[in-house]
């Protein structure tokens, strides 16, 4: 078959822009329930199929529209969740047009490379379109990772384990894979999509079973009931503090060996800061626990802060958080890890940007100690992006996130242990992990799997100019239909607008004229047993 007839066989005759309508309801159904703070993760994968798989049949602001509005309709899962727990200003929903945008633009990338004749190339240069522009975001997002759809699969092992191989860039390509190959419907690319989840799925149980052993360590996560004003010691400080000390007491005499508190615990100044450490330095070695504390340090800079206070009464390990909440933490940001015993410590925002976990995994740190506060909402979504981090670098991790989750989780993400955190109530949660680090080569590369694909794209870009280009567009000839029946200023989605103007010798408004002879475009002679050659 010649290029012209597969290519008509391909994408057949145009669409009426009202398929567009179905499309952008489908895709914003599937994923307003297949992302968010709560998901079905099997959902998200069909998520961009109906708007694929129409978009190489409309026009170019037809597919365009179709995308925008489709993705945004399934963006407004997030609306109450950023209006409500995080009162923001209206303005701020911005940024969910900004995420419309970029699957717009990588729709109308998969279109271009269609209409212009390149399907196989379309079903990979998408994907990878998609997961360099996830990967630009998290780069200069104040919110790193917070936006990606790859942590809508971290319940799904063993796809989720591909992230310790190609980060969760990797992730990001899987997901949107099935909606290019689906959507060219070439059955090789089925084919290929097929090797790519066995092997994805392959690769993930080989990770889950080969998790090294190691002795487990007992640790207990509490979250107490808080205060507005938590001050010390003038305020509400040393009753929260008095809530934690019989929970820790217990918590010792179940075998905990590592207790950990959530963020934020007590806001004390500095020059006070001395006298509540000793507080928090007699419980732990009467107790003989290593206590992890989330403080509030003000005066001189303030700080959002993480203190380990060691048994053995050795001056504390200390931490201060790096990647502080625009607009709602005025601190001033750390600049070092901190580790104690291959231990590392993170709190709460942090484990949104996947650059620091890999650090403390270039670290060879065995444990994650993580005090963390959540939104009571974001709870399950916050704690899940954290776990994310660990299967990306091998780690497992305690994560106590107040108002929230308490989580503990293996370095493959998989749930030990883990509870609700009220907001208005105490929560316990005790269990086993195994420290040590399984290492990955996500840890060791880097973002190797974001650069390949900005390799794809850019050879994508090559290849929409190496062959044809706007006027194979026009007139009709890539469909491999007859002029005559195609609407002017429509053939394969042109926008030009200009089938009505005048061509060369023979041609009119982009049909051959008496004097051509057969009615045909000038691309189809040739190519036809009846014509001349």
């Amino acid at each position: 078959m010649n290029s012209v007839s597969e290519q008509a066989s391909f994408v057949g005759k145009p669409l009426s822009k009202w398929w567009a309508v179905p499309a952008a309801l489908a895709t914003g159904a599937l994923l307003y329930f297949g992302s968010g703070l709560h998901t079905l993760p099997a959902l998200t994968w069909w998520a961009a199929v109906p708007v694929f798989f129409v978009a190489p049949r409309l026009r170019a602001r037809a597919a365009a529209l179709t995308a925008f509005v489709g993705w945004l309709l399934g963006l407004t899962n997030l609306v109450p969740y950023l209006l409500n727990d995080l009162e923001l200003p209206p303005i701020a929903l911005s940024f969910l047009l900004l995420l419309a945008g970029v699957f717009t633009v990588t729709v109308l990338f998969f279109r271009a490379l269609v209409v212009r004749g390149h399907p196989v190339i379309a079903a990979v240069a998408a994907p990878a379109l998609w997961a360099v522009l996830d990967y630009v975001l998290t780069s200069f997002s104040p919110h790193g990772a917070f936006t990606s759809l790859a942590y809508t699969q971290v319940a799904v092992a063993p796809v989720n384990q591909i992230v310790s191989f190609t980060g969760m860039w990797g992730l990001s390509f899987l997901l949107m894979f099935p909606a290019a190959v689906f959507a060219t419907r070439r059955i090789k690319l089925v084919g290929v999509l097929a090797v790519v989840a066995v092997g994805t799925c392959l690769y993930g149980v080989v990770r889950l079973n080969g998790t090294p052993p190691a002795q487990p360590v007992k640790l207990a996560i509490l979250s107490a009931e808080g205060a507005d004003d938590a001050g010390w010691p003038n305020a509400g400080g040393p009753a929260i503090l008095d809530r934690y000390k019989p929970m820790i007491a217990s918590a010792a005499q179940s075998g905990a060996k590592i207790v950990l508190l959530p963020e934020k615990t007590i806001d004390v100044q500095t020059t006070e800061l001395a006298k509540l450490s000793q507080q928090f330095q007699t419980l732990a070695t009467s107790n003989k626990i290593e206590l992890v504390v989330g403080l509030t340090v003000l005066g001189d800079g303030d700080h959002n802060r993480a203190l380990i206070f060691h048994p053995d009464g050795a001056a504390p390990t200390s931490y201060d958080k790096h990647h502080l909440i625009p607009g709602m933490e005025p601190y001033t940001p750390g600049e070092r890890l901190a580790t104690y015993q291959g231990w590392g410590l993170m709190i709460c925002k942090d484990l949104d940007f996947p650059p620091l976990a890999r650090q403390y995994g270039q670290l060879g740190t065995s444990l994650w100690l993580v005090p963390a506060l959540d939104f009571v909402d974001d709870g399950w979504l916050h704690s899940r992006m954290a776990m994310l981090r660990g299967i990306e670098n091998g780690v497992p991790m305690a994560r106590d996130g107040s108002k929230g989750r308490l989580v503990l989780a293996d370095a493959n993400g998989r749930v030990v242990a883990e509870t609700d955190a009220p907001a208005d109530g105490p929560a316990v949660l005790i269990g086993e992990l195994r420290p040590g680090i399984d290492k990955t080569l996500y840890t060791a590369w880097g973002d190797w799997f974001a650069w390949l694909c900005g390799v794809i794209v850019l050879a994508g870009l090559v290849w929409l100019r190496s062959r044809g280009g706007r006027g194979s567009i026009r007139h009709g000839q890539l469909r491999g239909l007859p002029v005559a029946d195609l609407p002017a200023g429509h053939a394969a989605g042109d926008d030009a607008g200009d089938h009505h103007r005048p061509g060369p010798a023979g041609v009119a408004g982009g049909r051959e004229t008496v004097g051509g002879g057969d009615g045909l475009h000038r691309a189809e002679r040739g190519q036809r047993g009846d014509g001349p050659g």
